[in-house]
């Protein structure tokens, strides 16, 4: 799915040199988190109104959603995998046309989005819903770059503001090796230094409003209002990152050129793993996560 105000091709509408920027919005990759359906339905619902921010957001942001990446699961019932038995969500890194069909073709239009010099994908959110812990939080990946690490943070840190159930206290950033084939974790090894992966979390139960001990069950309707909040927050973030279309450098001298990505699939069927080279380098040293993710 894809939501923007000109319907036209991505970067067709572009004064030259500019870059188009991307957010990328997945859900339901596996199939018992209900939650996660009923937030990104919010987030769509809100994103397709005639609410001024909206609009605002479709004038300056192309949003690509995928709102369900395990329908096959989802019919079936299952909780965690999908038809063939498999969890979806750690076989970014190498899916097969033939076992994971969603997630392969899912990468491999991030990739096609990676490889174009006038798209800028900045945001990929993964949602899914948790188990044993409370409220809405994020669970973000770590970078040697203290800047950038600083960055990522910046968008939870609006949420918490906008939503009264996002916990920013519960969001964590880690590189837990075990995770390397999730989508937040191999999609942050991936795309460059101004891309932000991130894994939204949604409790089953219920949040605590910050400075109260009493828990609020979730409904439906709650749900659906933290995907709004979560939509509405991509406007304050760009109110301190400019929505003016960024120019690129005239020269490779001056920026970092994004290094081709190949595309095609082995003979067995399963997708290369050159584009993972950056990850699997940084997951020889990762320490172990200590947090409980469902993800």
């Amino acid at each position: 799915m894809k939501i923007k105000n000109k319907q036209v091709g991505l970067g067709a509408n572009l004064r030259p040199g500019a870059e188009q920027k991307v957010v990328f919005i997945t859900a339901r990759v596996h199939p018992g988190e209900t939650p996660s359906s009923f937030v990104c339905q919010g987030i769509i619902d809100f994103l397709v109104s005639q609410h001024p921010i909206a609009k605002v957001l479709r004038d300056h942001l192309v949003f690509k959603i995928a709102p369900m990446l395990n329908p096959d699961g989802v019919y079936l019932g299952n909780y965690r995998c999908s038809l063939m038995g498999f969890d979806l969500n750690r076989h970014w890194a190498n899916p097969s046309p033939w076992a994971h069909p969603t997630l392969h073709g899912v990468k491999q239009l991030i990739i096609e989005m990676y490889n174009n010099p006038k798209i800028n994908l900045e945001f990929y959110i993964d949602i899914h819903a948790h188990s044993t812990m409370m409220n809405g939080f994020m669970y973000g990946n770590i970078f040697e770059d203290e800047e950038r690490f600083q960055r990522q943070a910046v968008l939870p840190k609006l949420l918490c503001q906008n939503a009264e159930d996002f916990s920013y206290s519960s969001t964590s950033f880690n590189r837990d090796a075990v995770k390397a084939g999730t989508g937040r974790r191999f999609l942050g090894g991936l795309l460059n230094d101004t891309s932000y992966c991130y894994t939204l979390e949604v409790s089953f139960y219920s949040y605590i409003v910050a400075g109260t001990t009493t828990a609020v069950p979730y409904t439906e309707e709650a749900y659906m209002k933290l995907g709004r909040n979560v939509a509405r927050t991509f406007l304050d973030y760009y109110r301190l990152n400019s929505l003016v279309e960024r120019p690129l450098a005239p020269t490779p001298k001056t920026r970092k050129e994004k290094e081709p990505l190949f595309k095609g699939t082995t003979p067995q069927g399963q997708g290369t793993g050159h584009v993972g080279s950056k990850l699997e380098k940084r997951s020889q040293t990762q320490p172990k996560d200590q947090s409980l993710p469902t993800q």
